[in-house]
């Protein structure tokens, strides 16, 4: 069947880490900077991971109580036992869960991600070769304009202008799409009289 790639808003979302060795210090630096409300419960923790600010930080042995009141859930242990185990509690309550290294345990899975600004693009193989999404990674990286963010930045706020002059929904498409490709092959950001022209070509 596969994984469908939503994306899901996860500032101040609740999260749980069960385990904070090399990598559960991998799954908090990908989830840090998108803002959620993480807590991570081990008994022996890697330095680095106290050093990250924004977590909470249990060093004790998990129970099962931890992820009540949980959007999701990271099992990051070098216990397959309690990593099945916390499988099952999440399970059980409709709770996300991801159990590293095992993706028939995993509601979700990570997948390799390039942000820049507000470009967000999630990459995945299914579980079959993380190596190979890191790669194509890169090379989609290597096509992305160095001015993505400036680009769209402006692609944003030229939409309600185009919404208000072009009332066909083909055209007002159309003139959109035209907009974007033309700062993608040109990488640059068309200045007020330029756009100006462009919009009157649409909605004459």
């Amino acid at each position: 069947m596969g994984y469908f790639p939503f994306f899901v808003e996860l500032k101040d979302t609740p999260g749980l880490i069960v385990g904070a060795g090399r990598v559960g210090l991998h799954k908090i630096k990908k989830l840090i900077d998108y803002g959620p409300q993480l807590t991570v419960v081990a008994k022996e923790f890697d330095s680095r991971v106290k050093e990250i600010q924004g977590i909470v930080c249990e060093q004790r042995e998990f129970t099962d109580s931890d992820i009540e009141g949980k959007s999701f859930v990271i099992a990051a242990t070098q216990d397959e036992q309690l990593n099945a185990h916390i499988y099952k509690l999440c399970s059980e309550r409709h709770i996300p869960v991801n159990v590293v290294d095992d993706k028939d345990k995993c509601s979700f899975i990570f997948p390799s991600v390039i942000r820049k600004g507000n470009l967000n693009i999630g990459i995945s193989s299914g579980g079959a070769s993380p190596a190979m999404t890191m790669l194509l990674a890169d090379r989609i990286t290597d096509s992305i304009p160095d001015n993505i963010e400036g680009i769209l930045d402006y692609l944003e706020e030229i939409r309600p202008k185009a919404k208000e002059l072009i009332e066909d929904d083909v055209r007002r498409s159309r003139f959109l799409a035209y907009m974007a490709g033309l700062t993608l092959k040109e990488n640059r950001v068309p200045d007020e009289e330029e756009t100006k022209h462009c919009l009157e070509k649409y909605y004459k």
